[in-house]
């Protein structure tokens, strides 16, 4: 089960192909994420670890208006998915880990289902 700010999506089309489409939930839980958007920047930079200690540095960004509709953009989202040739229906989860040295605030994890229907590590 998912903690109170960890993210877990199945991958789709446009988050293998374009940029990772993010809940609005997932962000008003991240307090890091929430307060740079809450003092009126609409793009945010951070980085996240791999499970091997690869760092990969992301921008988390917002549209102005009603519907925020958080996404990961492009740039750096896309170097992750490379590099773990991720595809539809592969498993990301994000979890909290702060380390101000390497200026990340989350763990990111790659998951695909196995032939036998588990989650595996990728």
């Amino acid at each position: 089960m998912a903690g109170a700010h960890e993210l877990v999506k199945e991958l789709t089309e446009t988050d293998v192909g374009h940029k990772l489409v993010v809940p609005v939930r997932w962000l008003d839980d991240e307090v890091h994420l929430k307060r740079a958007f809450e003092e009126g920047c609409r793009e945010v930079h951070f980085g996240v670890l791999d499970d091997k200690g690869y760092h990969f540095p992301l921008c988390c960004s917002i549209r102005n208006g009603g519907y925020r509709k958080p996404v990961l953009q492009a740039e750096g989202w896309l170097k992750f998915v490379n590099y773990k040739e991720l595809k539809v229906g592969d498993k990301i989860i994000f979890r909290p880990q702060v380390d101000h040295f390497r200026q990340t605030i989350f763990q990111v994890k790659a998951q695909r289902q196995n032939i036998h229907g588990h989650w595996v590590d990728i």
